[in-house]
């Protein structure tokens, strides 16, 4: 996914927010070797502020990948938290947990090796927020059951909502992952239960939160 705001914007903000943790710029190395999706520094650096603005102790990411996003949102929670790491592929899981070792972090790390909105859908304690970053096809499925379990005033953030300005765009015949985005969008911003905004960085990331 290409970023959707300028070329020139994009190179002020990572001047601006260059210095990171050395364990992050080689995750990002490795993202480009491997030219695996993750969501980039920028907009890490969005998910921090926004998991620290929201005090939040529980954070549950659906799609993981090898845990950079976690890594992020670890560095928000001041004190010793829980976040959950779902993804379908063990090995992923298992670099993901080696990374966040490294970071020397305080907090209990889950993994879920499945179908992250399984894990969703389970009962126990609400989140305080709850990240999407599965199969752009499913992100109108995880909707409903992300409002049920999280808290009041818990955040509710989507990766990848403006999909390289196919939203916008006239998608083609079969393409479920531009209607599923789309469809995704009409709902968060029509649910009764959130306060929904999309902030264009990268590749469009929206937030929501419960009422």
């Amino acid at each position: 996914m290409g970023p959707m705001t300028s070329a020139g914007v994009e190179e002020y903000l990572a001047g601006l927010f260059a210095e990171r943790n050395p364990i992050l710029r080689e995750m990002e190395q490795i993202a480009a070797e491997r030219e695996f999706p993750i969501v980039g520094p920028l907009v890490g650096g969005l998910l921090q502020v926004l998991s620290r603005t929201a005090n939040a102790r529980r954070i549950l990411e659906l799609g993981s990948g090898f845990g950079y996003s976690a890594f992020w949102f670890a560095g928000a929670i001041s004190d010793p938290g829980e976040i959950v790491l779902t993804d379908v592929s063990a090995e992923n899981l298992e670099e993901a947990e080696r990374f966040l070792a490294r970071g020397r972090f305080p907090h209990r790390f889950e993994r879920y090796r499945g179908d992250a909105l399984d894990r969703l859908r389970r009962e126990g304690d609400p989140w305080d927020v709850i990240f999407c970053d599965i199969d752009k096809h499913a992100y109108p499925d995880a909707i409903e059951p992300a409002v049920e379990r999280l808290r009041p005033g818990g955040l509710l953030i989507f990766d990848n909502m403006l999909w390289s300005g196919r939203v916008f765009e006239s998608a083609g015949p079969g393409d479920r992952a531009t209607e599923g985005v789309r469809a995704a969008g009409r709902k968060l911003a029509a649910h009764p239960a959130l306060w929904t905004t999309l902030i264009p960085l990268r590749d469009g990331v929206s937030v929501s939160v419960r009422t």
